[in-house]
């Protein structure tokens, strides 16, 4: 049975937050937030940490510490995670590059990532801008070279061994393959984010016409 709060470096961050070193951020950021404990404010994933915010007229670091170190939480106990079925049209700039640079065809390409399933690593960059953990090894690229000055909102791109949707437009240095018409943040909305650390994502290919 795989325990996720095995070996958790749990060290105090400033005033009123934990920082939490693991191996499995995504997970248990996810379970600790299904876990309600009481007055923490705001769990947020890193690529290999957990910040645990908390309300000090509330609780103590003391006492978070102590609540997260009594949670049993294993793989069967983790809550289930949210699954995001997100449309994506294979029109990017740098998709015919990447399948050139990776030795697959173009419509190898496409298979490949919209096959693979991803999980949410962390959310940062922008507000809503999702790490994607799962992208196939054949589509492993680093950064761009030169990154370019505006990448549009809902381009969905790779670098390295993730996956990313830019939430607005911005800079960026990833290699786009396509776009979504999905808004992945509103800060009028409750939650803002569309995705959260911890989710399950599937890309679904929109068919040409």
């Amino acid at each position: 049975m795989l325990y996720v709060l095995t070996m958790l470096k749990i060290e105090v961050f400033g005033d009123s937050a934990l920082l939490i070193t693991t191996a499995q951020p995504a997970q248990l950021a996810l379970a600790l937030r299904n876990a309600h404990v009481f007055g923490v404010l705001d769990v947020v994933a890193g690529l290999e940490t957990v910040t645990v915010g908390f309300d000090l007229a509330h609780t103590n670091a003391r006492q978070v510490r102590r609540t997260i170190h009594r949670l049993h939480i294993t793989q069967q106990t983790l809550p289930t995670p949210t699954i995001h079925r997100i449309p994506l049209r294979y029109d990017g700039v740098d998709l015919a590059e990447v399948a050139e640079r990776c030795s697959l065809s173009i419509e190898q390409a496409i298979a490949l990532h919209s096959q693979a399933e991803y999980r949410v690593a962390m959310v940062g960059f922008l507000p809503g801008f999702p790490y994607l953990d799962g992208l196939p090894v054949a589509l492993h690229l680093p950064r761009r070279a030169t990154p370019r000055a505006k990448v549009a909102a809902g381009s969905v791109a790779i670098a390295n061994d993730q996956t990313g949707i830019y939430p607005q437009s911005s800079p960026g240095g990833w290699h786009i393959l396509g776009t979504t018409p999905l808004r992945l943040f509103d800060a009028a909305a409750t939650p803002a984010a569309l995705l959260n650390a911890g989710d399950i994502v599937y890309f679904e290919p929109i068919a040409e016409g």
